[in-house]
Formats: C-alpha cells, structure tokens, sequence
C-alpha cells in the first residue's frame, strides 16, 4: 500500500524523539515488512503487538493531539490491512472504526481526515489522497470477504485520483476524480495504485448494480430498475478500463509487474461477477439462449485468463512470488471466482476429453490457493466443495491432463 511517502517518514524517524504515532506506522510497516520476507515470520507478532501499542498511546492522550495526525491515520489503515489478511477479520472492522466510527464517510473525504490540519504541502496532500484512497480499496475487498454492501458511497467520491509515484511538478495536471478517470487513459500518469483504484470502482458498480436488480422496491432498483442498461454501460466501461490499464501486455510484461497481473486477474474476476447477474437475470427473464450463451462464454474466458494469470505467478522467482503472497487479499477472490465457473462446467460437460482438461486447470488453481497462503482460511472454506468433488473424482480413477505452469 504506497501510502507513506519515504522522505517525510525518514524525516520524522530521525527526530531526537520519535512521536507515538509514527512509531505505531514504524512498527506497522515492519509487520507488513516481516510477513513478506523469509527469516523474519518469527517478529512479525511483536511487531504487530507494538504497533497496536503505540497507537492506542495516541488514543488515551486527553487531546487527542497525536491521534489527529496522518501518521495514525496510516498507522490505523497498515493495522487494518494485516488483519484484514489474517484471520482477525473482526478485529480489522474495530481497528477501522476506531478512525472513523459509525459513519466513515462525509462530504467527499473520510471523517478522520476532516480533523487534519489545513495544509498546502503537496507531499502532505498526497499522502491524505493515498489514504483515503487505501480506505476506499479496504472498504471494497471486506464487502467481497463478508459478502456485505460496502461503507463508502462511491456516488459521493470527489477526491482526485492519486499521482504517479513521485511528487507532482508544477507543470504536471492535476489527477481528476474518479468520474474523469478516463482522461487519463492513453497518457503516463496513471499509476499501478490508480489502477488498483479504477478496477475496485467497477467492482463497486457491479455490486452497487446487481443488489439494485434484486431491489424489491421500483424507486430502488427492481421492476424498475433498467438492469440491461447498467450492464452493458459498465461492461463497456471495464472494457475501456482493462485496455488502458492491460492493453497488449505479452506473458513477460505480465509476470515483470506484479501489480498489472494482479490487476488483470480483478477485472477479469469482475467480468464473471457481471456476467453471472446477466446470466441469472436473462434466465429468470425468460430471454434468448444466445444472451446466456454470449455470457457463460464470457465467463469462461475470464476464468481461463485467470488460470494463465496463476500459470504466471508459478513461474515467478520467490522473490516476487512473496509479493503475491503478501497482495493475497486482492488474489484470493478471483482464484475462488474462476474455480466457480469452471465446477458449473464440470456439472454442465459431458466430453471426457474437455471434462479431464477442466479439472486439469482447477487443480492449477487449488495450487494457486496453496502458493498466496490464505492464513485467513476464507478462501479455503469457500472452495471446500470443489476440492471435495475433485477428490471424488480423482478415487473414480478419471485422468486429467498434468498442467504445469
């Protein structure tokens, strides 16, 4: 998560006497730090034990003082993300609150970050971008993990999108809102983290679009609610999406930039989501075979691409291969999604030789779960039934294809 910038944080660091909170963020940072590389899994606990320490020193000050700064606002969203990894999902729920409880969201900008300071230090701003923007990313994988409607109101979003790495100059544009993200297609400026940020609103709008499908109330969503129209605006939208953040990237692109094949795997894992809801609602609709057929086909394809995108991850030196493990939360869901689609093709094939192929790739994804250590044991749990039916039919004797990555 590129939500503290390095110089400020070295700075604040190398002062005779270290504030609170930002030996919480210190402390956060080398919990995150200690999960993702070998020899150091020993103090990751430690770690994580001192961070939450100094950061509920922040809180009992009677102040309040350093609580109302941005580095216990980064200290509380690394807290946050490593429970959210973990098993301590609802322990993650009250790390959050603890920032922005009940409601974390008014008038564009988190709550928390209305009690900063005035600032016009461009760092400064960056930086509360960049955290609301994790906020916004966190708020979206809890709401996949929990199967819950999401916090944040995206419709209410107007904070610009973050910048590329490096500060910007004063001849660079300002980022525009998620709105107008797509002024920034086809230029340099946006960035993977932008990226992860584009791809998490489509999944919003997706979500946001099938609970209004399933909306009893017209005013809401149901009878009156114009399912056809939405899906095919954000279908073309994630489309648009994919090609300016993806576009032609050959296997090698892919596999020297995690971060772009994480990203292809999420989009394609939002494809299936929206074409799932087109398939239950043309069926429950009574329309033509094709519209089904068009969107099981679409599905298939997304989960083939996510396969080849686990195919890649396993060719990887275990250098990067540990970045993966560390972005799990943001792997899991489409790894779990292709697996679903795949099983529905087990049920709905009757060629032996196709049949003994799907069940090849499932297997390469079951691998895929294995390698991103799902510690949370979500994942796992979700897939249950699909490993037991592989392994049914592995004591039938049924020969699948050896898939190697």
């Amino acid at each position: 998560m590129p939500v503290v910038n390095q110089d400020k944080f070295s700075s604040e660091l190398s002062k005779p006497t270290v504030s609170p909170q930002v030996t919480s963020l210190s402390y956060a940072m080398a919990t995150l730090g200690a999960s993702l590389m070998d020899g150091y899994a020993h103090i990751k606990n430690k770690c994580y034990q001192l961070s939450r320490k100094y950061f509920e020193v922040c809180e009992r000050e009677e102040d309040g003082a350093d609580l109302v700064s941005i580095e216990a606002l980064q200290a509380c969203i690394l807290i946050t993300y490593y429970e959210l990894r973990g098993k301590g999902f609802a322990r993650a729920w009250m790390t959050l609150d603890r920032m922005d409880a009940p409601d974390p969201y008014v008038n564009g900008t988190l709550k928390f970050q209305q009690t900063l300071p005035p600032t016009q230090s461009k760092v400064d701003l960056e930086e509360r971008r960049k955290a609301f923007w994790v906020v916004f990313i966190i708020d979206a994988y809890a709401s996949v993990r929990s199967g819950t409607t999401v916090a944040i109101d995206q419709s209410k979003v107007t904070t610009a999108l973050p910048a590329p790495p490096k500060i910007p100059e004063p001849n660079q544009p300002p980022m525009p809102s998620l709105d107008n993200a797509q002024l920034l297609y086809g230029t340099d400026y946006i960035s993977s983290f932008a990226g992860l940020v584009l791809m998490v609103s489509l999944y919003r709008r997706s979500l946001s679009h099938v609970k209004a499908s399933l909306e009893p109330d017209p005013t809401l969503g149901g009878t009156g609610y114009s399912f056809w129209e939405h899906h095919y605006a954000i279908d073309k939208d994630l489309k648009s999406c994919t090609e300016a953040l993806i576009g032609k990237m050959d296997a090698q692109e892919l596999m020297n930039d995690e971060f772009a094949l994480a990203l292809n795997m999420n989009l394609c894992a939002i494809d299936i989501f929206l074409h799932e809801a087109a398939i239950i609602k043309a069926d429950k609709d009574g329309l033509p075979q094709t519209l089904i057929t068009e969107s099981n086909n679409r599905c298939s394809e997304a989960a083939m691409r996510i396969a080849e995108g686990v195919s890649l991850i396993q060719k990887l030196a275990q250098p990067k291969r540990a970045v993966f493990r560390q972005m799990n939360i943001y792997c899991m869901w489409p790894v779990c999604m292709a697996m679903q689609v795949l099983n529905r093709q087990l049920s709905a094939n009757n060629d032996n030789s196709e049949l003994g192929h799907t069940v090849g790739v499932l297997k390469l994804l079951m691998s895929g779960i294995e390698d991103l250590e799902d510690v949370s044991g979500h994942w796992v749990d979700s897939i249950s039934h699909i490993v037991k039916r592989l392994e049914d039919m592995d004591s039938t004797g049924l020969r699948t294809p050896h898939l190697t990555p």
